[in-house]
């Protein structure tokens, strides 16, 4: 198999992590794999690429932290008439250089900065007109404003910013709609949990059949890649885990929010393992399920009484699940390896 640096770099890490696991289990002997392995290594044009992308993502950072930190110093001395004139006019900067370049990364950038500068405009407004609106209406808003620049820069990473900012504004709803003081009681009052945290696992799975379901059907405007289901995986296995943890350490066992949790592991384990492969995914619901498990049996060992023995229990069966959970990971890894391998045609 000939492998060109032009190789994808996911395709390259690839045959990267399968040649030493041939090399490893003796398979195939060091000069054998030295020129294809050589071959993978990145060129001078990929490295010239990451720190081209690496500096302009810090670079924008870096331009919308300065814009905010200018209003929050210089706000008793802005009119509220210049906050607002030079927060659109810094907006308009950058629609149009995006709008000059449009297919180039530069442009992207550009697009990415008025995302979150259009949330600043949406908190500068409310700070200047008090109306009494909840926070979660501006991180709602600004979710909804974000949308039209995603769409425009057709870029999975401000896709991200829109996952982020619509989450916060519905853990800031649900804090609100619970009567609670903020978002760490909503997360850890005992009276709430279990109700909030299926609304919120609900919402977060909607979110990641949507992320798939647009990933396959529209991967032009900008689902593409693992990270944004990556983030969405992981907020529904902290929601599943809180949701197991909760029904375990109530005054009494909710079994039906506890197999809700089991369940909703199980379906992303079996999704992520079987259609769309993610070691990242089966590893968060593992250790998550692991954490299930050895919380249900500390409860079961010291409902009555605690002792040495218990603890010495409790740190066995961690260790014989983590140990379980690697060994069933590689396989996992190394078979889709192989799936790779065997899909890509071979290069004379």
């Amino acid at each position: 198999m000939q492998v060109t640096s032009t190789v994808a770099n996911g395709e390259r890490r690839a045959i990267r992590r399968a040649l030493a696991d041939w090399r490893a289990h003796g398979r195939l002997p060091a000069e054998a794999i030295a020129a294809p392995w050589a071959r993978t290594e990145p060129a001078a044009a990929d490295w010239r690429r990451w720190l081209d992308r690496a500096l302009m993502a810090l670079g924008t950072a870096l331009l919308c932290a300065g814009v905010i930190v200018f209003f929050a110093f210089n706000w008793q001395e802005l009119h509220k008439f210049s906050r607002f004139g030079l927060l659109a006019a810094a907006i308009t900067v950058l629609a149009a250089f995006a709008w000059m370049r449009p297919a180039d990364a530069a442009g992207r950038a550009a697009l990415g900065g008025a995302q979150v500068l259009s949330g600043v405009l949406l908190a500068v407004m409310g700070q200047t007109y008090q109306t009494g609106a909840d926070a979660w209406q501006l991180f709602a808003l600004w979710a909804l404003l974000a949308v039209p620049w995603a769409l425009a820069a057709r870029a999975a990473p401000h896709w991200w910013l829109v996952l982020v900012v619509g989450n916060v504004a519905l853990l800031r709803y649900f804090s609100i709609r619970f009567g609670m003081d903020g978002l760490f009681a909503l997360l850890f009052d005992s009276r709430y949990l279990r109700t909030a945290t299926l609304a919120l696992l609900g919402a977060v799975l909607l979110q990641l059949a949507l992320w798939h379901l647009l990933a396959v059907r529209a991967p032009g405007l900008g689902f593409r890649g693992q990270t944004g289901s990556r983030l969405l995986a992981a907020l529904a296995c902290v929601q599943a885990g809180s949701l197991g943890l909760a029904s375990l350490f109530d005054s009494r066992f909710d079994a039906a929010s506890f197999v809700v949790a089991v369940a909703v592991l199980a379906g992303l384990a079996w999704w992520y393992r079987q259609r769309a492969f993610d070691i990242v995914v089966l590893s968060l619901t593992c250790l998550t399920g692991i954490v299930l498990v050895v919380a249900g049996l500390g409860k079961l060992l010291f409902e009555g009484k605690g002792d040495f023995g218990a603890f010495l229990l409790l740190g066995l069966v961690t260790i014989g699940l983590a140990a379980g959970a690697a060994a069933w990971l590689m396989r996992a890894y190394r078979a889709q390896l192989r799936a790779q391998l065997r899909a890509q045609p071979e290069q004379a």
